[in-house]
């Protein structure tokens, strides 16, 4: 009987889910292979047995995410306000110019004629992790501190949420963009691995390439999310207080600023507006911790993780 009602609530979880995603992607984006792909993962997920339901639990906020990156293309940020090429590559000049030879250069030009297969190597690895890694970490969290995971997930989803805001407030172009195609905008570019590709030949197979072929929201390059993500994982393990995550997480992060730099997928001032992101979204989360409702929600959710 304990056995069939909790399929019965799985159930109409499920059912909810799928008339909710699919509503929302038919009405924005339109339906793809992705889509059912996805949609199938879940439910299965969701059906098949108790404790792969809590695996939807454990990426309930990765799966918000991607949800809500998907539908962007609905709603080109580019239709809101106007798209800053030159301003940013001005303001990192300024700040962070670099002497090369006769002329002044923004740290992703001095890279440029300075790549080799260990920086490209350490790059790629490091920027590819930026979803694999904090899902990995949500298992660590949901296996031994439940109460944590659900700050992590709260930070990692309102981090995603306000950096996706700025894209919103600031549209901005990648360096690769303005080094590729100048200070004049063009909507109908693609988006670009940029020095990535580096990464790719070395492997010799297209992994970013695939990435960004799909296209994507090319003005969206403040603030950095891919680097605010390292700073939300070492924030928590810093909470848990468990030194050698904290070192993991370090030089993860310091391995993707360097990429998002060396790669031409942000300027410094994109890394750093997404460091800020995720410190302010994580002292928000604590901030809403210290009240009844949220921590009525923190309890339910762990609560049902146990179930």
């Amino acid at each position: 009987m304990a056995a069939m009602t909790d399929f019965i609530k799985r159930l109409k979880i499920a059912a909810g889910f799928l008339i909710f995603f699919v509503l929302l992607v038919i009405s924005t984006v339109g339906w793809d292979a992705d889509h059912t792909n996805l949609i199938i993962l879940v439910m299965s997920l969701l059906l098949a047995h108790k404790y792969s339901y809590r695996a939807v639990l454990i990426w309930l906020g990765f799966l918000f995410f991607l949800i809500i990156y998907d539908t962007l293309p609905a709603f080109p940020n580019y239709t809101f306000s106007n798209v800053h090429i030159l301003e940013p590559y001005n303001l990192e000049l300024y700040l962070f110019g670099i002497a090369d030879g006769t002329k002044e250069v923004v740290p992703n030009e001095w890279f440029i004629t300075r790549t080799n297969d260990f920086l490209s190597l350490i790059a790629g690895f490091s920027y590819i992790l930026w979803m694999p890694l904090p899902m990995i970490y949500a298992v660590y969290l949901f296996r031994k501190d439940k109460k944590n995971l659900f700050l992590f997930q709260s930070t990692f989803l309102l981090t995603c949420i306000i950096g996706m805001i700025g894209y919103y407030i600031y549209p901005a172009a990648p360096p690769w963009y303005y080094i590729n195609h100048g200070p004049g905008t063009d909507f109908t570019i693609s988006g670009s691995e940029g020095l990535l590709s580096e990464f790719d030949r070395i492997i010799g197979s297209p992994v970013f390439n695939s990435i960004y072929a799909k296209g994507g929201n090319v003005f969206c390059a403040i603030p950095s999310l891919h680097c605010a993500y390292p700073v939300v994982c070492f924030l928590v393990a810093r909470r848990i207080r468990k030194k050698w995550h904290m070192v993991i997480f370090t030089l993860w992060a310091f391995g993707t600023w360097f990429a998002a730099v060396y790669s031409q997928h942000h300027y410094i001032i994109d890394v750093i507006l997404g460091v800020l992101c995720a410190i302010f979204s994580y002292w928000l989360v604590q901030t809403a911790l210290k009240h009844k409702s949220v921590k009525k929600l923190q309890k339910s959710y762990v609560l049902e993780l146990s179930s």
